[in-house]
């Protein structure tokens, strides 16, 4: 079809939106709702409909189910594309769908361009699964036909999981225009038209949309190519009519009146057209221009709030810097006050120092023969801070530490001032040899336990958690009542009594903590770190550098079991699980995550050792001394308790000798923390413990 001079009709500009969605309504959701986000106005929503083979057998099928089936699909079809103009309702935004029926989706969108003349187009660039930070490549077989195969004209956004990944421009200089006009006598008529060169089959398109929707969906502006400004022609019946005109007088003057009426028609006509295609072109730059405000204006904002974020994260930082600098601060001061009083009440020798009613001295000659003249076979330890004979002096096994001159005085201040049930007890001293006598402790370092071959002198899992519990109260010890750091926390500085009792050697040789823990300087996070390998030695009954990325992987896998320490018994699944996340997080890289000893690590171990405590009164471990736990021994008075009371501190002592301390102290015995009061209050479960302990060994 021709019109004018010969050239093809126009191609027609629609300045709608058009959508293009697929069967899966939840995978085109992101797309149809980042068409809405970014444009006004009405949409269009189209699709591309793939009918199902007609059955190509050549015998007859009757019964009609192909058909049927046909029927059905559509009726599918049309209620999908329901849900998505539901969808744009429930936005307030007014859409129409339209579809064709194709085996080839990408062809069928490329037809529904063409049918439509359509200049925006939203579709998919990828299936969202398939979406990546940085994705900037089409990877749908059909995205990258349309993207070839489309209309220059059509300006189409590639969509994937709500991002832009490609933009095509749309070059509207590749329009045509033309008018075409029928006129007759006292009546004018612009009409446009549409002609569509493709001839659809039935195997490859079968189109519903009818012409009155390609005329609701087309613009009244067309556009002609060519170099230079858009003109306009005359239909053939306007030149016929100005060929043929031979009226004279009234009847010519008529004719001539109305041909000039016409004529000034279509000047108007294609005036309007121009100022229409320059005020389409404008609006297109003016919606690109806020389109790009937009954009801008959202991720200026999305900066502002991380900013708003960081910056109120920093100040939180900050204030627990504060806080944290003050209690070092505090615990500095305090200790600095302990080494003035200390040095203010030493005289020549360390025997004469504050706790000189529990401190004994011995003389050069005692020590050599407790040592048996200094016998290497007596040597119980060796290291940086001298080395340890065992020795019997007056009668009493005891621990005899050669001290280097330079480090002697320092380590006596420290072992008589500092006491605690967890800590090593300084028995005497001998100025004469430099030495320090210790109290012994016959089951040795925990490193040797771990490492012994023995099968009787396997520590059971019991065992380890109250080694555990142990281990963090005389840790909280150090850090907030002295401001002191351990510094080389291992298992062959934790050493054991004969109840298998958690005792700390070579304590308070460390200054006080650096302020900032990202020096690389001892603080008492490195021994919270070195607290959370000990933990994972006792699981796993192992050594290397790298358990905790053993834990790690066996954690991640959910093969726990596998790695822990068989010899220690059967472990309860929940406690060794919640034991390994705890020693993870004590060895965490970064120091500030680490958990704080006395406000999340403690009640967590002191849990676990009263479980611990109600497993061992029912099922007594045979393998281990017939004494009576721990937890059934007053930490005051060393005995057996009668009637077991809990202070303030959390801790159960006998009720006649916690009485006798409160009257002169408002501290805890155990962790010489101030208490929030001197209440105490019958411990029933304790008291029956005793009782049926000693029912079991009456015997």
């Amino acid at each position: 079809m021709e019109v004018g001079d010969g050239r093809p009709p126009a191609r027609v500009v629609n300045d709608r939106v058009y959508v293009a969605v697929g069967r899966d309504v939840q995978e085109s959701r992101s797309t149809l709702s980042w068409a809405m986000n970014n444009f006004d106005g009405h949409f269009r929503i189209i699709h591309v409909h793939q009918p199902q083979q007609l059955n190509p057998s050549p015998r007859p099928f009757y019964g009609g189910g192909s058909r049927n089936s046909q029927e059905l699909a559509r009726q599918e079809m049309q209620r999908i594309l329901d849900e998505y103009i539901h969808m744009c309702s429930q936005a307030r935004v007014p859409a129409l769908k339209r579809h064709v029926e194709m085996q080839d989706i990408g062809k069928g969108i490329v037809e529904l361009i063409e049918q439509h003349a359509i200049t925006k187009l939203v579709m998919g660039a990828a299936a969202d699964r398939r979406y990546f930070e940085g994705m900037a490549q089409l990877t749908s077989a059909k995205a990258k036909f349309v993207n070839q195969h489309a209309h220059p004209s059509c300006h189409i956004w590639f969509v994937c999981n709500g991002h832009v990944i490609y933009s095509r421009e749309g070059d509207l200089s590749t329009f045509d225009m033309d008018i075409t006009s029928s006129v007759l006598p006292g009546r004018s008529v612009v009409e446009s038209g549409l002609q569509n060169t493709r001839s659809p089959s039935l195997d490859s398109v079968h189109s519903r949309s009818n012409s009155s929707e390609v005329e609701d969906d087309l613009a009244l502006v067309q556009y002609e190519r060519g170099e230079g400004s858009n003109h306009v022609t005359e239909s053939n019946s306007v030149q016929g009519y100005r060929q043929n005109r031979s009226y004279t007088g009234m009847e010519g003057s008529y004719s001539e009146d109305l041909y000039e009426q016409l004529d000034q028609a279509m000047k108007e006509v294609a005036r309007a057209k121009q100022e229409a295609l320059e005020e389409l072109i404008r609006r297109q730059k003016a919606e690109k221009t806020a389109n790009e405000a937009t954009r801008k204006l959202k991720a200026l904002e999305n900066v502002y709030n991380e900013e708003l974020r960081l910056r109120k994260d920093l100040e939180e930082l900050l204030a627990r810097e504060k806080e944290a600098s003050e209690v070092l601060k505090k615990c500095h001061e305090e200790l600095q006050m302990l080494n003035e009083e200390l040095l203010a009440n030493q005289t020549s020798e360390p025997s004469s120092a504050h706790g000189q009613e529990f401190i004994s001295e011995f003389s050069f000659s005692d020590v050599h023969e407790a040592t048996e003249s200094f016998n290497q076979a007596l040597v119980i330890d060796k290291g940086a801070y001298g080395t340890t004979y065992k020795g019997l002096l007056h009668h009493m096994q005891v621990a005899i530490k050669m001290l280097l001159a330079s480090n002697y005085h320092h380590e006596i201040q420290v072992a008589t001032k500092l006491r605690h049930p967890n800590l090593v007890s300084l028995i005497g001293v001998c100025p004469d040899a430099t030495a320090a006598i210790y109290e012994y402790l016959p089951n040795g370092s925990l490193e040797d336990q771990l490492s012994a071959r023995d099968s009787s002198n396997h520590l059971s899992w019991q065992t380890r958690i109250h080694i555990c519990a142990d281990t963090c109260a005389v840790l909280i010890f150090l850090h907030s009542c002295y401001g002191l750091v351990h510094g080389d926390l291992k298992l062959g500085n934790i050493l054991l009594d004969s109840n298998f009792i958690a005792k700390i050697k070579n304590f308070g040789l460390c200054s006080a903590p650096s302020h900032s823990p990202m020096t690389g300087e001892l603080s008492f996070a490195s021994d919270v770190y070195s607290f959370g390998h000990v933990l994972l030695r006792l699981l796993t009954g192992r050594s290397g550098l790298n358990l905790d990325e053993v834990m790690e992987r066996a954690l991640d896998v959910g093969n726990l079991s596998a790695v822990l320490d068989p010899t220690a018994g059967h472990w309860p699944f929940e406690l060794a699980k919640e034991l390994a996340l705890l020693a993870l997080r004590c060895c965490d890289s970064d120091s500030n995550n680490r958990p704080c000893l006395s406000s999340e690590v403690w009640p967590i171990l002191e849990r676990m050792r009263t479980h611990c405590e109600a497993s061992l009164s029912s099922q007594p471990d045979p393998e281990e001394p017939a004494q009576p736990p721990q937890y059934l021994i007053c930490p005051i008075s060393h005995e057996i308790m009668q009637d077991p009371h809990v202070a303030a501190d959390g801790f159960t002592y006998e009720a006649e000798a916690i009485r006798i301390w409160l009257s002169g102290h408002d501290t805890s015995p155990m962790t010489n923390l101030q208490l929030s009061n001197r209440e105490l209050f019958p411990n029933q479960t304790v008291r029956s413990m005793i009782q049926e302990w000693q029912q079991n060994n009456e015997s």
